[in-house]
């Protein structure tokens, strides 16, 4: 099986070469074309003050510096007035970009707070702890393997990277009540394999796919990926009795090409089950 890299160097060049125009979509266009996806999502329990509550999830921004696409993503935010925004990990690839990830999140400001887990290519980029200490004062809550409250009523569970298998949801669960409403924030789909042994939660959000990146009638990026990044792409799924979404994330990795995976910001309306 090929490796991420020549998968995506493959796919831009066999799009390079059938046509110019196919070419200039994914490299282009396509990358700075953000879809705004609106989703309700049921919560029981969920106290009535709560109700109506609205928050956005971004990931996978892959920073090395910032860009007019990450410009155009804080003004589509900031139009949605989220009470909270998630975001779901891999924010940078190199750690000097983290200045430039907390001018984005000063630019961001939901009364709720921001919250955050970290993904595979931040531990790559060795910036985990960095990023911790330096976006605080961009107001940005990072959960790693925790929990915390964000409303009377209603608790946040954060994971570290399930992709690398340094996820530990018994250990983030500590403290968290029986009972409540709890929304799971996780970057890769792999975290469905690490909750068959916990009730269920209300809403797991995770990203880490890009929704294949690349998807050409005889190319999928989804191919490259293993186990449950593979079986869960895009979109919302029910694992083991919670609902699952995959957002599409806003960067790239390998190459800046985007075809058939447009970047997502997704809006979520919480409502009482």
């Amino acid at each position: 099986m090929p490796s991420r890299r020549q998968f995506l160097v493959g796919c831009a060049g066999v799009a390079a070469v059938a046509a110019a125009p196919a070419a200039w979509y994914g490299a282009v266009y396509e990358p700075g074309d953000i879809e705004v996806v609106r989703r309700t999502a049921q919560i029981r329990n969920l106290p009535a003050r709560l109700n109506g509550l609205t928050a956005v999830q971004i990931s996978d921004l892959h920073l090395h510096e910032a860009a007019d696409a990450h410009q155009h993503m804080i003004d589509l935010i900031r139009s949605l007035k989220p009470d909270v925004i998630f975001f779901t990990g891999d924010l940078v690839d190199e750690r000097s970009a983290i200045g430039a990830a907390a001018d984005i999140f000063r630019q961001l400001e939901p009364s709720r707070g921001i919250w955050a887990v970290p993904g595979n290519w931040d531990h790559t980029a060795d910036a985990v702890e960095a990023m911790q200490a330096e976006l605080a004062a961009a107001k940005v809550h990072f959960l790693i393997n925790e929990s915390s409250e964000l409303e009377a009523g209603l608790w946040l569970v954060g994971v570290d990277d399930p992709a690398t298998s340094m996820d530990d949801v018994s250990t983030a669960l500590q403290g968290v009540p029986a009972g409540v409403p709890r929304l799971l924030l996780a970057h890769a789909p792999d975290i469905a394999d690490n909750i068959t042994d916990v009730p269920p939660f209300d809403l797991i959000l995770v990203g880490h796919t890009h929704g294949g990146q690349v998807n050409l009638p005889l190319f999928n990026g989804a191919w490259l990926h293993h186990g449950a990044s593979a079986e869960y792409v895009r979109g919302l799924y029910q694992v083991h009795g919670s609902p699952m979404y995959v957002n599409r994330g806003i960067g790239t990795t390998g190459v800046p090409v985007r075809i058939g995976a447009r970047p997502e910001i997704t809006h979520f309306t919480l409502h009482a089950a």
